[in-house]
């Protein structure tokens, strides 16, 4: 991954802080009912990222050194953590 370690630690604290697996799991479902993702998956990454007020943060720090494909891989992996 691109990221630094302390920029995917923030990351992942901060949707941590509100994740659940239940909410997860809720989200998932909500996103395929309206049937309107492609990826429902990466769809859900940017919602959570979205949830935990990351999307200025985002645009402040990530933007300079990082496009969206590293931002996602980032937050597929704080995924896999949180669903570990």
């Amino acid at each position: 991954m691109k990221i630094t370690q302390q920029h995917f630690d923030h990351i992942k604290s901060s949707i941590a802080a509100i994740w659940t697996q239940e909410k997860h799991d809720c989200h998932r479902q909500f996103i395929l009912n309206e049937g309107k993702a492609k990826d429902v998956e990466k769809c859900l990454r940017w919602s959570w990222s979205y949830h935990a007020g990351l999307s200025a943060w985002i645009c402040d720090n990530l933007y300079s050194y990082m496009n969206d494909t590293h931002i996602d891989t980032a937050l597929r992996n704080v995924m896999i953590d949180l669903q570990a």
